[in-house]
């Protein structure tokens, strides 16, 4: 389970960001999905940025 926990936990962001999106009428429910949709593309960024910077060998 330690090699699935942080891409199950970036998926299950995605869908109650998704759900949140597509099913909330304003306000939390739109506060909700940006917080939740924002968390995934932050860590992929932060791992393209560690990726550029690191040394080879």
């Amino acid at each position: 389970m330690t090699r699935w926990h942080w891409p199950l936990v970036l998926a299950v962001l995605t869908f109650i960001g998704l759900v949140s999106a597509l099913l909330g009428e304003g306000g939390p429910f739109w506060f909700v999905s940006w917080l939740a949709l924002s968390v995934p593309l932050l860590v992929i960024a932060l791992a393209v940025v560690r990726s550029l910077f690191r040394r080879p060998g």
